[in-house]
């Protein structure tokens, strides 16, 4: 079940103007914007184009349900300009309450097809990650013919509003970056993005775990498994400490919600 995540053809000309905000879907009280991932990629290749930037977030349930916890997290999701489906739990979550996403939109995969959507007019940067990782990150895009203008990494103890987080910003501001890939996992990265991002002329892409992965140092899902959305399983099996208790914990509580979601949706038709 569920949509594949196809990448788009390589240097394809980003679409001038401010494209019309696509519509949501309510997802635990969280609207995620129901676009495929041609859709997403083709959206921020025009806000990139007109100069408007913005921020993007990915939510999946573990998104969904620290919203639910964290009102300043909550907050910062809702202040993006762009909630991508990111996994297939939110895409089975939205049918289960009757009003289908289209599919997911992986994010681990944006970095990629951004690279290849602008190709090199555009400076693309990294922001997060462990020590290392995002110049490893930025080598492998830019064998891809990307031009990377940036690729930084904050301290083990980095926090929000510090003098490194000022400096940060001021040498990503510097860069001249069209596009920020921000890697700092959630809620991290969408509270530094609600901070910096009217500072920062640039659309800024909350990305999480993807630097680790496209540096090689995470191990990938084979394509058939995100094709069949079961990419959750492979994680899964790579990371079980991690997961298992987000997957016993979290999902069903998510699951459960958007049950109520559909019984109230019905009792209101």
């Amino acid at each position: 079940m569920g949509s594949a995540s196809p990448r788009p053809p390589r240097h394809v000309a980003p679409t001038a103007g401010t494209a019309a905000a696509p519509g949501t879907v309510d997802i635990a009280g969280i609207p995620v914007h129901n676009v495929t991932f041609d859709e997403a990629v083709k959206l921020i290749a025009g806000w990139v184009a007109d100069g408007s930037g913005g921020t993007v977030c990915t939510p999946n349930v573990d998104h969904v349900v620290k919203a639910h916890r964290m009102p300043d997290f909550r907050a910062a999701v809702l202040g993006t300009r762009l909630r991508v489906p990111d996994g297939m739990g939110i895409v089975y979550g939205s049918r289960i309450a009757g009003s289908p996403l289209k599919g997911t939109v992986t994010g681990r995969l944006l970095p990629e097809a951004l690279a290849e959507t602008l190709g090199p007019t555009v400076g693309l940067a990294f922001f997060g990650g462990r020590s290392g990782v995002a110049q490893e990150a930025a080598r492998v895009l830019e064998r891809k013919g990307a031009r990377i203008v940036a690729a930084l990494a904050p301290g083990m103890d980095f926090v929000i509003g510090s003098d490194e987080d000022a400096e940060l910003t001021h040498r990503l501001r510097e860069s001249g970056a069209g596009v920020i890939f921000v890697c700092l996992g959630a809620p991290r990265q969408e509270l530094w993005m609600a901070r910096h991002a009217a500072e920062l002329p640039a659309v800024l892409v909350g990305v999480g775990a993807a630097v680790d992965v496209l540096a090689g140092r995470s191990p990938s899902a084979p394509a058939w498994m995100t094709r069949l959305g079961v990419e959750w399983a492979f994680r899964l099996v790579h990371e079980p400490r991690r997961l298992a208790r987000r997957y016993l914990r979290d999902d069903p509580r998510f699951f459960w919600w958007m049950l109520r979601q559909r019984a109230r949706r019905r009792r209101n038709s």
